[in-house]
């Protein structure tokens, strides 16, 4: 990847929006998803599954954010980084188109999750290096 400040700013702030959603559901399950009014207090297994799958954003988090600063990891933390959040956007259209609308947060965060994942693809493409 071709070196920049815009590609190198998209992955700080990806990898930290990352590392909080991660770090935060990780450690606070309970309280984070409240706060999107879902509750699954005292539910062991859902409660885990939340976790691993925070743990996982963590990691995901850890790459991007290195990719900012190590030249080797750049095109990987960017690859990672834009693939996560489409992802993730599109998990919850499906969800939506499926299950019906969730709360407001969540919508913002699809409409988030595809701003990001789109942008990451953008400046992916834009400073690869050419063959």
């Amino acid at each position: 990847m071709r070196k920049s400040p815009i590609l190198k700013a998209y992955l700080i702030l990806s990898g930290l929006l990352l590392t909080f959603i991660g770090g935060a559901t990780l450690l606070i399950p309970v309280q984070m998803k409240g706060s999107a009014g879902i509750d699954i207090t005292g539910n062991i297994s859902l409660i885990n599954d939340v976790r691993a799958a925070s743990a996982l954003l963590l990691a995901l988090a850890l790459v991007t954010i290195s990719g900012a600063f190590v030249r080797k990891l750049t095109y990987t933390s960017s690859l990672i980084s834009f693939v996560t959040f489409l992802s993730l956007g599109a998990g919850r259209v499906i969800s939506i188109l499926a299950d019906g609308i969730p709360v407001d947060g969540l919508v913002k965060a699809t409409g988030l999750e595809f701003v990001l994942g789109i942008a990451g693809a953008v400046f992916f493409k834009l400073f690869q290096e050419k063959n």
